[in-house]
């Protein structure tokens, strides 16, 4: 009989999972770009889950600007982009690069019942090159995306590897729901 194994782990490997992500080169690409133009930026989504090692799958790579998309338009020259504004939950806008799997938001924030929660782009350290945003700040984000898996895995991250009071209190100055500010201020 087999014994079980990670799925992610090579047959009789005792090594790490292997992550799986799209290619990095443009990544580091657009954050250069970004970076050069004096923008402020910082890896979201499940590449600062994947750089926390809290998963091992990104599909795509999501940057946040605390820039508007105007600033951001002139470092896509050259490259196929797409461009979207605010819609539904998003009060936001978005620079797109569907064959770069790279998306950089412009201005993160949300609509939650009328009125406009920011989120801040904090770096919190670099992974591979690769400005990371705040756990924080995508603890919040995947609260009122309806996401509370990814939520409560940086939730649980926070608790055990400690948090940044400057986020906490950045994040709270915002109209959050209760709950997230109350799992927050509990941090």
């Amino acid at each position: 009989m087999l014994a079980p194994c990670h799925p992610s782990l090579s047959p009789g490997s005792s090594e790490e999972p292997v992550l799986t992500t799209p290619p990095l080169e443009p990544l580091l690409e657009i954050v250069g770009r970004l970076e050069a133009a004096g923008i402020r930026c910082a890896l979201g989504g499940s590449g600062l889950l994947a750089a926390l090692g809290l998963t091992e799958t990104v599909r795509d790579w999501d940057l946040t600007a605390d820039a508007p998309l105007e600033r951001l338009l002139p470092c896509a020259r050259g490259l196929t982009c797409t461009t979207a504004g605010a819609s539904g939950v998003h009060a936001d806008a978005k620079l797109v690069f569907p064959s770069l799997a790279v998306e950089v938001i412009a201005g993160f924030a949300f609509d939650v019942a009328g009125r406009v929660v920011r989120i801040p782009t904090l770096v919190t350290g670099r992974w591979r090159g690769v400005p990371l945003g705040s756990p924080e700040a995508w603890a919040v984000a995947y609260d009122l995306l309806e996401r509370p898996l990814r939520r409560d895995l940086l939730l649980e991250h926070l608790r055990a590897r400690g948090h940044s009071p400057t986020a906490v209190a950045l994040l709270l100055a915002e109209p959050l729901p209760q709950g997230i500010a109350r799992a927050l201020a509990a941090l």
